[in-house]
């Protein structure tokens, strides 16, 4: 094999060697090479190839292979020179550009014009190296000036590098471009609508070391993966003042426990505060202080700090209440150390949930929640000023327990599932029912059985002791209330008619007022526990609101009740043995009413039957019954979940 072939066959680019075989089949004679070329003619289609990177062959009358080499290694040499592979500081203006031979040249002519142009440019080239060493140039020049000294051009192997860097290139171009698309395309998280109970990020904050001084009162050693002590700090930002709960929990044990509390109020509440968002702010600073000394320095930045208002912090408006929120926020996060808690950390607190966290609280401080073996819960029912709640877990019958929507409450605790439901009746407070029934006897007078002269503005009141008198605002009219109470059914009948039991029931069954609840008497067979005005309310005519836990059936109440409205000598002198009760008497002129209407919520309004005992509570193992413990359980564990 000769030196030519073995330079096509294993070093000559493909596109050379197809101009090669072009060349050797116009050296055969043929008519078409004795006609004359026009310059014209051979510039077009010298342009053409140079768009695509190629050359087209010159004619010649040899095959000599030395001519082909020098002539081939020019040609790509001017391919290389085009391209971005020349050196930025390389000048062309040494290139050869002599313009192709007339057409009237013969063929030996335009080889030796070719031959003597590939000398010039190699003596030109030579000037160039030394320029270019002069210069330094980059990788692309080196890789030019081998070429230019090389007898064949470049290499099979510089031509699949380059090949190869072009590839590797584009290719990475590729794989970030569908990397950003896969990225952007990815499923965002969807938050639980019905996940209204926040979670800490603990595990992020909470210290590995403990230093000796905390110490737990029951156990040295945490529970795998929880830390061995655990602050919370809850403040509830009530309507007359604040108040906050610093509690102290271990984790002995899977579930959180309870060792201390460290509880500090202060006057007025957030909504005193109005258009003065940022006192409304720093009038929570004591608070904070409180739980800067009760907490130890070292897990300060593990303890989450929450702050929930209540309904008087909402009758401020949107604007207003969102304002001391959004001040209140900022100067927790840029003042003091502790983490604010994820989701509505910082908020006006929902009725449901208020009864919820109750729930919780005295469930948990009742042992019914925190052990593995599933043990029935407790109801609860809250009365407040605005409104009353009321949270228990029915009974599975059939398979179902509670019906679908607002009301029905998923959770769990401690690997045991519970089912909920609750229900906020708001203006079913204490004092909102008070003035309902105060309404209703303007609107609907009862009979003057007795002849008592009343003038224009006077009516008669079955529900306040007898000769009693009270001025009331009935919308903008001042009237006045006479009492005329000998017994307490006709209280009983005027509180019942609130209740509106005949409103239509849209899903069964119905408490009152058309909303959906379980029956009680069917659906429900555990204890019920009651607080706030319902303690408050009944307890001084049993043993005194001093002791933490008294029952009563609804039958006693009724008779209580009755007793209470009579208000004669003989009917108190049962009270003599309860020195509350007469204290109490004395000051809330409308006992009869209130204890008529907590008979008549328990009875006509939830359905509880008359001998069913209910648990009147304060405290429970000397904490509060109220919502904060249960929401800062709630906080506390991951597991605790709001589900649809």
């Amino acid at each position: 094999m000769t030196f030519a072939e073995d330079y096509r066959n294993r070093i000559i680019p493909s596109d050379l060697q197809q101009e090669q075989q072009q060349h050797q089949r116009s050296a055969q004679p043929s008519s078409e090479q004795q006609q004359p070329h026009h310059p014209s003619t051979i510039h077009h289609h010298q342009h053409q190839q140079q768009d695509h990177i190629s050359f087209a062959p010159e004619p010649t009358s040899t095959n000599n292979p030395t001519k082909l080499v020098k002539r081939n290694s020019l040609k790509l040499a001017k391919r290389i020179s085009s391209s971005s592979l020349l050196p930025s500081n390389y000048s062309t203006k040494n290139k050869s550009t002599t313009p192709p031979a007339a057409s009237s040249s013969s063929a030996p002519t335009r080889a030796r014009r070719s031959s003597s142009a590939a000398s010039n440019h190699l003596r030109n080239n030579s000037n160039l190296r030394h320029l270019n060493n002069r210069n330094k140039p980059s990788k692309a020049g080196a890789l030019f000036q081998s070429i230019l000294h090389h007898p064949v051009g470049m290499s099979l192997k510089d031509n699949i590098m380059a090949r190869k860097g072009y590839w590797l290139r584009n290719g990475a171009i590729l794989f970030f471009g569908l990397t950003l698309i896969f990225f952007f395309m990815l499923p965002k998280s969807q938050p639980n609508l019905h996940d209204n109970i926040p979670v800490a990020p603990l595990e992020e904050t909470t210290p590995t070391t403990w230093p000796a001084s905390i110490t737990s009162e029951h156990c040295d050693v945490a529970h795998p993966g929880r830390p061995l002590i655990q602050y919370v700090l809850m403040i509830d930002a009530g309507s007359s003042g604040s108040r906050i709960h610093a509690y102290k929990f271990n984790y002995c044990k899977a579930t959180p426990e309870l060792e201390n509390e460290v509880f500090k109020m202060l006057e007025p509440g957030l909504s005193k505060y109005g258009d003065d968002a940022q006192g409304a702010a720093k009038s929570l600073d004591p608070l904070l202080q409180t739980a800067l000394e009760s907490v130890p320095k070292f897990l300060h930045k593990s303890t989450p700090v929450a702050v929930k208002a209540t309904a008087g912090l909402r009758l401020l408006g949107p604007e207003k209440s969102n304002r001391i929120l959004e001040a209140v926020r900022h100067r927790l996060e840029t003042v003091y150390p502790f983490p604010i808690i994820k989701e509505q950390g910082v908020a006006v607190m929902d009725g449901g949930d208020e009864g919820v966290y109750a729930w919780v609280t005295v469930n948990y401080l009742l042992g019914r929640i925190s052990s593995i073996e599933k043990t029935p819960t407790v109801a609860i029912m809250d009365l407040g000023g605005a409104s009353t709640q009321i949270v228990f877990e029915p009974l599975t019958v059939n398979g179902h327990s509670v019906a679908q929507g607002p009301h029905r409450v998923p959770m769990s605790f401690n690997g045991n599932n519970y089912v909920l439901f609750q229900h906020s009746y708001l203006n079913y407070g204490l004092n909102e029912a008070n003035k309902a029934i105060n309404n209703y006897v303007i609107e609907n007078p009862i009979d003057n059985t007795e002849d008592i002269d009343l003038s224009v503005d006077e009516y008669l009141h079955p529900c306040m002791p007898v000769d009693s008198r009270k001025k009331y605002l009935h919308g903008e009219k001042e009237v006045t209330l006479i009492g005329v109470s000998d017994t307490a059914n006709e209280c009983r009948r005027v509180v019942e008619a609130i209740f509106y039991k005949d409103k239509a029931c849209s899903q069964n069954p119905c408490s009152f007022n058309g909303v959906y609840q379980p029956s009680l008497a069917t659906s429900f067979n555990s204890d019920i526990y009651a607080f706030s005005y319902i303690f408050d309310r009944i307890t001084p005519f049993l043993a005194g609101s001093d002791v933490p836990i008294q029952d009563i059936t609804l039958q006693e109440l009724e008779e209580l009740t009755e007793r209470v409205c009579v208000a004669d000598e003989d009917a108190f002198k049962e009270f003599d043995s309860v020195p509350t009760a007469k204290t109490e008497l004395g000051k809330v002129a409308e006992m009869c009413m209130d204890l008529s209407y907590i008979y008549g919520l328990f009875q006509y309004g939830y359905g509880i039957p008359k001998s069913h005992k209910i648990n009147l509570t304060k405290k429970i193992r000397d904490y509060e019954t109220g919502w904060c413990l249960g929401a800062s359980i709630a906080v506390l564990e991951d597991r605790w979940y709001l589900g649809a």
